[in-house]
């Protein structure tokens, strides 16, 4: 028997959350497995120390760390967002589900940057996070244009006048850019994301008139 379209319980926003952190998790497990595998690599008839092998695959461990670190940043951005929802709809999800799909990707897309025979590789890395920081910047704004799949709260009130992420947004088309141009680059035009604070601000002061 179907369900009605406008059946949007509390309960399966809940469900919607709990399985987006699931496969958040499972993402993040993902990235240490090539670094086990560097040590199942190791020739039992030669010695290694700790500091060897860290020096031997800095470029592994340095993409690994990198990626936990942006995979925590999103999902934290994707927990604050999502707490400001009492319900959903099919946007919603679909949104949700797309986002999903480039955190399951970028354990991948690490993978190919470590791999200096994969050409565009960093641009494929950064354009991975461009478009789940854009999926983001969609659940927000649908959020702040349907008020009735949010919460009753001036919490609520007050994040309808924020970017919602663009300034983010912003800064990692510019990288992508960079990135394409200057492949040399590496993904070192991610470290335009150190503005993201000042640009957010500024849009927010831009758009909203706040300080």
């Amino acid at each position: 028997m179907a369900e009605p379209e406008n059946l949007r319980s509390s309960e399966g926003l809940t469900r919607l959350v709990a399985f987006t952190d699931a496969v958040v998790a499972i993402a993040l497990t993902l990235l240490v497995l090539p670094l086990v595998d560097i040590t199942n690599d190791l020739h039992d008839d030669h010695e290694t120390s700790v500091a060897e092998l860290v020096g031997d695959h800095s470029l592994e461990i340095t993409s690994f760390v990198v990626s936990f670190v942006v995979i925590w940043i999103l999902w934290r951005q994707h927990h604050r967002t999502m707490e400001y929802f009492a319900s959903y709809d099919s946007v919603l999800m679909n949104l949700n589900f797309v986002w999903l799909f480039t955190i399951v990707v970028l354990p991948f897309t690490t993978a190919m940057v470590d791999d200096s025979r994969v050409e565009w590789a960093n641009s494929l890395y950064i354009g991975t996070l461009a478009v789940s920081v854009a999926c983001l910047v969609g659940i927000s704004q649908w959020g702040q244009r349907h008020p009735d799949l949010l919460v009753e709260h001036e919490a609520a009130e007050s994040w309808k006048r924020t970017s919602g992420g663009r300034g983010t947004l912003l800064l990692l088309t510019v990288a992508l850019i960079v990135a394409l141009v200057a492949p040399v680059t590496g993904i070192w035009p991610l470290a335009l994301l150190f503005l993201t604070d000042p640009v957010e601000k500024l849009i927010d002061r831009v758009r909203f008139g706040t300080e």
